[in-house]
């Protein structure tokens, strides 16, 4: 059995044993020497030993061990690259270029880049892009939305500042090895030397001023909120995932009630779900609560990271929720693009019916929130009943377009001619759709009622089934027609048929002539003709009928 030794490293206390140990301690001795030169020599070796105190901990932990072996120091060894190594590599730069690693980036705030506390510069290393864009989105966001100067400031508290250079090279992404450490040692340089030139030319200038201005007093706010304000920004952060949490718990409720639900009648009466085919909806309500749940869940961890330093998820976790979600968005788009061949044709069908007339060509025109029929039911009298049907036994969320036209009649009786028409895959499935239709229009001695709404049969899809209803009237007939059905009638043609200063009337008359139908203009209307007229210096006769054309 080899003999054990305890050795500290970075503080750190560990069981070794003594070949193991030789080994370390002359990789770490050449690594003393490789570095002797350079100025920061001292911390260039605290954080080595950092790093491999970190490196030793992680191994024991994951092989349950208590003691370090040979073979664990020289997976060591490989891991952080030795020393002897460096020539051979700078004369292949360009391989080597080609083949540098990265590992996950860090979130710290970037002190060495910074234009006031680091902040936008830590979420350009993050996310790999350019500082300076991160910049103008927090300017634009402050400027012209009056929101950025908030979020700076508490992320300015949240994230931690890289002080060391392990910290810096994290946030950046770079492999913690030897290598990477000389890199970043000559890059660290070599920017001493620009902001040396730099801060000479520019040395006084207004804007350096500014910023240090605004950077001592952010830091000066930062440290007075100290431990207060990292609890609030801990609430906050506690705050969205708790709303989060909710959303997503919705959003299951809701994806199991659909499925329940995907092959009830009782989902037919829903719009947009009723567009839907009964065997494409579970794959579409499940694609559609991906789309919402990945975010949702996206949200928390990005919370859970940056609130509470908590790294509960892994860039490669993160990079498979988003195939997920975007599977589930591709899957979805499909389906519903399949789903929409089903609106392909167009087909109609019409109807004719002859209404009845009475002598004095008087009738009486209204239109009905409701649906009206008469069914053809004796009662003990034998009279026949009139049945309505409550908008509350059909939902009419559903679009259900109803037009309704007014037109001279050729002949001297009055007539409707109704026209149904649909979507379908192809025409004999639209011309099927179409008759799903159920549109009510009653009749009662000179009383005309109009549904405003149309329905479909139960169970029946909406594929985008209308209603068109051409009204014949013969000529010298007199209308009585209500005021809202009239709208739907003459449109925008009503202003100078009604008293501004009045209450609106219930009904508009209206006669049936040769030239169109014809109401009696206001005495307002009337009057503002005639000024009309004056201002423009013209001369003719006012005319005192609308007529609809």
């Amino acid at each position: 059995m080899n003999k054990t030794i305890i050795i500290n490293i970075s503080g750190v206390i560990f069981h070794i044993e003594e070949d193991a140990y030789e080994t370390l301690k002359a990789y770490i001795n050449e690594v003393k020497k490789h570095f002797a030169s350079y100025r920061d020599n001292f911390e260039i070796i605290t954080d080595i030993e950092n790093r491999i105190a970190e490196m030793f901990g992680d191994l024991l932990a994951k092989e349950s061990k208590q003691v370090i072996f040979l073979t664990d120091v020289n997976i060591i060894i490989s891991r952080m690259g030795n020393p002897s190594d460096f020539e051979a590599e700078e004369e292949n730069e360009q391989y080597q270029h080609e083949n540098e690693n990265t590992t996950e980036r860090k979130f710290f705030r970037d002190m060495e880049d910074r234009a006031i506390g680091g902040v936008c510069a830590g979420i350009g290393h993050y996310f790999n892009i350019e500082a300076r864009w991160v910049r103008i989105a927090f300017f634009i966001m402050f400027v012209f939305y009056g929101f950025g100067l908030i979020p700076y400031i508490l992320l300015w508290i949240v994230i931690p500042k890289a002080n060391s250079r392990t910290e810096r090279m994290e946030m950046k992404g770079e492999k913690i090895n030897l290598q990477s450490f000389q890199k970043n040692v000559e890059q660290e340089l070599n920017a001493v030397k620009t902001n040396f030139i730099n801060a000479t030319s520019h040395a006084g200038s207004s804007l350096s001023r500014l910023g240090s201005f605004i950077r001592n007093i952010i830091t000066a706010l930062a440290d007075f909120m100290g431990t207060t304000g990292k609890f609030i920004i801990k609430i906050l952060g506690f705050l969205i995932i708790t709303i989060m949490s909710i959303g997503l718990i919705s959003a299951f409720v809701v994806l199991l009630v659909f499925l329940g639900y995907a092959g009830s009648a009782d989902i037919n009466g829903i719009f947009p779900l009723n567009a839907l085919r009964e065997s494409l909806r579970p794959v579409v309500f499940v694609s559609a609560f991906l789309v919402l749940f990945v975010p949702l869940l996206g949200i928390i961890f990005f919370t859970l990271r940056v609130f509470f330093n908590n790294k509960t998820i892994s860039r490669s976790i993160g990079f498979s929720l988003l195939m997920v979600w975007i599977l589930a968005l591709g899957t979805g788009i499909f389906y519903i693009a399949k789903n929409a061949t089903d609106f392909k044709e167009q087909a109609s069908f019409s109807e004719s019916i002859n209404l009845k007339s009475n002598p004095q060509n008087i009738y009486y025109l209204v239109g009905s929130e409701e649906r009206t029929l008469q069914e053809d039911i004796s009662s003990v009298n034998g009279d026949k009943r009139t049945v309505t049907v409550t908008t509350n036994d059909k939902d009419f969320d559903t679009p259900n377009w109803v037009n309704i036209d007014l037109r001279i009649a050729e002949n001297k009786f009055p007539s409707i001619i109704k026209t149904y028409s649909a979507r379908g895959l192809n025409f004999d499935a639209a011309i099927k759709n179409a008759h799903k239709i159920e549109y009510y229009q009653f009749q009662k001695d000179s009383l005309l009622t109009f549904d405003y709404q149309s329905g479909l049969e139960d169970n029946s899809l909406w594929r985008d089934q209308q209603v068109n209803i051409k009204l014949n009237i013969p000529i010298n007939s007199t209308l009585y027609i209500d005021t809202e059905l009239a709208k739907r009638f003459f449109r925008n043609q009503m202003d100078d048929c009604i008293n501004d200063d009045e209450d609106e009337p219930k009904y508009i008359i209206v006669k049936a002539t040769k030239e169109g139908f014809v109401c009696q203009k206001t005495p307002n209307a009337i009057d503002r003709e005639k000024r009309e007229l004056e201002e423009n210096r013209s001369k003719g006769n006012i005319d005192i009928d609308v007529i609809f054309n």
